[in-house]
């Protein structure tokens, strides 16, 4: 027992020291960082990304950096948005993220720019919010869906020329319309209309 002691006493002392080492380096866990969203949608009208950052983990951030970077930036860019103006850049800085305080839940924006009006309706942007501050990194994978849906006002597209194709029921199979069961009637042009016979 005697010659076990030294070990016992040096083993302590190495946990106590690795311990020590490890709390100082205030390392987050990254699944204790979450968001409301992770899949927005944009358009030329509504060109605004909000999103809630739910921080729950007991080592706190000092003065972390917050990220959108996309995969792709030929089509979107995007900046911070602080409510009044845009930043310019696709980061912004906090003074702190604390578990179990009024800074544990925070609300950002980010504005979107778009390169050109000329994109295909629903056009996938992937891209990363980062948090990071100088011990931790944290990153959550998001897709950006654009719409590119212009409203024509001169006319009334649902009274244009239009031939029917088909009518189905909600779920999706074809149907003859029966008294008092709603259905859908789909034209060439797009457009449908949902209605019920009495």
């Amino acid at each position: 027992m005697k010659n076990r002691l030294p070990i016992l006493f040096f083993v302590f002392i190495n946990l106590f020291n690795i311990d020590y080492y490890l709390s100082q380096l205030n390392i987050i866990d990254c699944n204790n960082v979450t968001y409301m969203e992770d899949t927005f949608f944009v358009s030329l009208n509504n060109n605004r990304i909000s999103n809630t950052i739910f921080y729950n983990d007991s080592t706190s951030m000092i003065y972390p950096t917050h990220c959108l970077v996309l995969d792709d930036s030929s089509i979107i860019n995007v900046s911070y948005f602080t409510g009044v103006f845009n930043t310019g850049l696709n980061c912004h800085i906090f003074t702190h993220l604390t578990q179990n305080s009024t800074r544990d839940t925070l609300d950002f924006d980010f504005e979107v720019a778009f390169a050109s009006n000329n994109f295909p309706n629903n056009t996938v942007v992937n891209g990363n919010l980062i948090l990071s501050d100088v011990n931790s990194t944290c990153t959550r994978p998001i897709t950006i869906i654009l719409q590119n849906v212009i409203l024509n006002s001169i006319g009334d597209p649902i009274n244009r020329k239009r031939k029917l194709i088909k009518i189905i029921d909600f779920l999706g199979r074809e149907i003859t319309p029966k008294p008092n069961i709603p259905f859908i009637e789909i034209y060439d042009n797009g457009s449908f209309e949902k209605k019920i016979v009495n």
